[in-house]
């Protein structure tokens, strides 16, 4: 039984077993009951027409009427013709012995009987009375003893039926708790953690179900699908926040060239003085120039590395990080494309120290990397973009508002603003991923994204990021 469905099918065979065990329990019995009644009422007849006989006899005693006489007669032939229908259920209830003991008795009374009959007949004067009232009195206790052996028998197996069907209804009744029992673990609980976790995917959670170690059963099977689903989904985040990097590299790639370009000049013309002028350097001059040339030569490495450094795929990785610093070098990045666009940059702490929070730095750096992106992009030129971090004690989470001067945002697109391929660019400027995929990252931080905006003055971006909670970006 590895699967709920042959469970189920065996435990509704079960019931079904228990259901026509009790129905043909209840059957028989009734039929039994039925038959055992029927021999009852007959008892009780033989009863009634022996209690009738002795009725007659002594009316035949005292009043020595001829309808007396004629009714003795009859009763005396009923109770004979009774007794030799019912012989075989007297054998049965009470015994050869007893029926043969029985038979003796009625014909001692028959004879007697008889005799007085043929007495009163003849006008004679009746001879002792007492034995034919003791031969009559054996007849009434052997009738009354039938009926109460049987009643008894009835009663017995009454009890026994009682008894059957208690044992029957404890059985069905453990039947029913372990169906309860296994629909619950088997169904229902899992269904309501698959609910769950898929109520987190429709947030863009995508966390695995922990299977249920060593089952096969349909359930388990749609754990191992959702997990094997969730496992692709994180697949293709990753690939797409890839993308995203890329896409947005692409953005920066001018200002980045134009950066290299500078200290690459710089040390051409180092290097050229040094070949022209070799001879007419003093040594001050000359390891002046070889300083300049190492100081120009680890600036270009410097942007190369920072450019390497968010450009690597990568799976999430949660660390402790200072967060002004991964801000700082964020802004780094986007340096040149500030100077390009005369945009001004300033960030600041407010409120004493911020402490270290343990985050995915790259996932981190991506967001902060699209507001700074989006903001350059909204202002256009001679804007400033203004990064203020904070502490929230109470709220145990720290906060990051992204301020920019730009035309900020229409109040009917700010419901909208998260959602993927959502874009307030002209076609062909944006894909529409950026702010969703910065909403997804601080989601799985455990923290929240916020957007206030104003048309014609800027929009400000509060990002919540919790102070003590682990996150597992995986």
């Amino acid at each position: 039984m590895k699967t709920i469905r042959s469970k189920v099918i065996i435990l509704f065979c079960l019931c079904v077993f228990f259901v026509v065990a009790l129905a043909l329990l209840a059957y028989q019995n009734t039929r039994y009951l039925e038959a055992k009644l029927m021999i009852i009422e007959s008892f009780d007849d033989l009863l009634d027409d022996v209690l009738e006989l002795r009725r007659y006899e002594k009316n035949l005693i005292f009043y020595q009427d001829a309808v007396s006489l004629e009714q003795c007669s009859r009763y005396l032939l009923q109770v004979d013709a009774s007794f030799q229908q019912i012989a075989a259920d007297i054998i049965t209830v009470a015994g050869d012995q007893k029926y043969s003991q029985f038979m003796g008795d009625l014909g001692a009374y028959k004879k007697l009987l008889n005799r007085y009959m043929s007495i009163v007949r003849k006008g004679e004067q009746l001879p002792d009375l007492n034995e034919i009232r003791e031969s009559g009195k054996k007849l009434i206790t052997f009738s009354e003893d039938l009926i109460n052996i049987k009643r008894e028998r009835i009663k017995v197996r009454l009890q026994r039926y009682v008894a059957y069907f208690a044992l029957l209804l404890f059985f069905f009744f453990g039947l029913f708790v372990y169906i309860f029992q296994l629909i619950s673990s088997s169904i229902l609980r899992p269904l309501r953690v698959v609910e769950e976790a898929i109520k987190k995917v429709a947030s863009e959670e995508f966390v695995p179900v922990t299977c249920r170690p060593h089952r096969h059963d349909e359930i388990s099977r749609l754990i191992e699908a959702f997990n094997k689903m969730v496992e692709e989904l994180n697949k293709r985040e990753n690939q797409l926040l890839q993308s995203r990097k890329m896409a947005s590299i692409g953005t920066f790639t001018s200002g980045i060239a134009h950066e290299l370009n500078n200290p690459i000049n710089n040390i051409s013309l180092i290097v050229e003085s040094l070949v022209e002028e070799d001879q007419d350097l003093s040594v001050e001059e000359r390891s002046n120039l070889y300083q300049d040339l190492m100081d120009q030569a680890e600036r270009s490495s410097d942007i190369v590395k920072k450019l390497l450094e968010f450009s690597r795929n990568r799976y999430a990785k949660t660390e402790k990080v200072a967060l002004d610093d991964i801000v700082r070098k964020t802004a780094d990045l986007v340096t040149n494309e500030m100077r390009l666009n005369r945009v001004k940059y300033s960030q600041t702490i407010e409120g004493g120290p911020l402490p270290e929070l343990r985050v995915d730095k790259g996932g981190i750096q991506q967001v902060f990397l699209n507001l700074f992106l989006n903001s350059i992009q909204a202002m256009g030129s001679d804007g400033r973009i203004d990064v203020v971090m904070s502490t929230n004690p109470a709220a145990r989470e720290v906060r990051i508002d992204v301020r920019d001067t730009g035309k900020g945002i229409p109040p009917e697109d700010l419901d909208r603003l998260f959602d993927p391929f959502f874009s307030t660019k002209k076609e062909g400027e944006g894909t529409g991923l950026g702010l969703s995929v910065s909403y997804n990252i601080i989601n799985k931080h455990n923290g929240r994204i916020e957007v206030e905006s104003t048309q014609g003055e800027g929009t400000c971006f509060s990002i919540f990021l919790p102070m003590e909670k682990n996150v597992d970006t995986n």
